[in-house]
């Protein structure tokens, strides 16, 4: 009887103790190596408003700060969002107000590795005090559910018009530096369609008797861009914003497409 019940308290102590051993070897402390989770992309912002010109220009740089590389996705082919705040009032949403690719783009940033976007953006703003805020739309493997923020302020002064100045008597035409606009285009059921491109930015409003349709940007091959819009009072307007600014002579169409329509094409270069 005594052997029996000594039996039975050796085999429960080598339980407890194989319990243990298994609690001890968490994979945090196999060879001395930490599982924690990889750190989001560092943000560093910059903003500043051109009265004279109306533009917008914002300055986004993305830095790996973790010792190892890390795989970083974009759902879009936006890379951060923008938003400018007048008080409680948004009076610009770089999301809502431009189209982009819906194309998943992966990459593996090594460490210390940084990459700067800057955008150009035609804006109107009243003379006042504004905040930019800034939100990283990279998503690194393993990190954390939360996003990267930063926000600017923007002080805007009223412009003074210049003195009037007599014509002079043969003005000379020079070459601007302005986005290239081509004349107003009309096809099907669209009408004046004014296309005006920026390097990769490209902006397009016109007139149509249709209550929604769909666009594509391509060189006759290659898709580089598309969605959709919904016009307002029989008029429309958007942006589209292409990966890469488009080679020199490489000639782009826009194409647009009511619902159970026919397509309506636009050369845009």
């Amino acid at each position: 009887m005594k052997k029996t019940w000594l039996l039975v308290v050796v085999a429960a102590m080598m339980l407890v103790v194989a319990a243990c051993g298994k609690e001890e070897a968490t994979p945090s402390d196999v060879d001395g190596n930490s599982s924690a989770a990889p750190a989001l992309l560092t943000l560093e912002t910059d903003a500043s408003y051109n009265a004279d010109t109306k533009q917008l220009s914002a300055t986004v740089s993305m830095t790996n700060p973790n010792e190892g590389p890390v795989k970083v996705t974009f759902n879009s082919s936006q890379r951060f969002q923008l938003t400018v705040m007048n008080g409680e009032t948004t009076v610009f949403d770089y999301g809502s107000e431009y189209m982009f690719t819906e194309s998943i783009i992966e990459e593996t940033w090594e460490p210390g590795e940084t990459k700067v976007f800057d955008e150009v953006f035609p804006l109107t703003l009243e003379s006042g005090e504004y905040t930019v805020d800034f939100v990283s739309l990279a998503q690194v493997e393993g990190a954390p559910e939360m996003a990267a923020t930063d926000q600017k302020t923007l002080s805007v002064e009223a412009v003074e018009a210049p003195p009037a100045e007599e014509p002079a008597e043969e003005p000379s035409e020079e070459p601007t530096d302005e986005p290239s606009e081509q004349p107003a285009q009309t096809d099907g059921a669209f009408s004046d369609v004014s296309i005006k491109r920026n390097g990769n930015l490209i902006e397009v409003a016109g007139y149509t008797n249709v209550e929604e349709f769909e666009w594509s940007v391509s060189d006759g091959h290659n898709v580089f861009a598309q969605g959709a819009s919904q016009p307002t009072a029989g008029g429309f307007t958007f942006g589209v914003l292409l990966d890469e600014e488009p080679t020199s002579g490489q000639s782009l169409f826009l194409e647009m497409t009511p619902i159970g329509g026919d397509v309506a094409s636009f050369r845009v270069q």
